[in-house]
């Protein structure tokens, strides 16, 4: 009888033993599942993180162009506006039809022409280089 009880009790510990392993390799599986996805989303989240970052530095760089782009239009704007005051004054006191076009005011339009021509060298209009010619003063 003492062989039959220890037999069964060893079959019960084995049994124990054997339950006990079977959970642990169980959790253990999931564990690792769950580690290589976590390692996955985290990958994926870092990526989008320098998306984001790289995308955000572009749109930063996009506005300081414009931002200087618009200043430089709103400054050319001005200058030509004054251009326009001092021309305006100079042929109110002649006729136009009559009278030719003071040089100076020949001169402050060719000046200005040729230095917006001059800024405008490195911009990429889809145009050819050749397009634009300068102008000579007609005197």
């Amino acid at each position: 009888m003492i062989n039959k009880i220890a037999v069964i009790t060893t079959l019960l510990i084995l049994a124990c033993i054997g339950l006990l392993m079977a959970i642990a390799f169980h959790f253990y599986g999931k564990t690792v599942s769950q580690e290589k996805a976590l390692s996955s989303l985290t990958e994926q989240k870092n990526e989008a993180e320098f998306i984001t970052q790289s995308q955000a530095l572009s749109v930063g760089i996009f506005n300081q162009i414009s931002g200087a782009t618009l200043n430089e239009q709103k400054n050319n704007q001005a200058a030509s506006q004054q251009r326009q005051t001092v021309i305006k004054t100079l042929l109110e006191t002649a006729p136009c039809a009559v009278v030719s076009v003071p040089a100076a005011a020949n001169d402050s339009l060719l000046n200005h022409y040729n230095a917006v021509r001059q800024d405008t060298r490195d911009a990429n209009t889809g145009q050819s280089a050749g397009a634009v010619r300068p102008l000579t003063s007609t005197r």
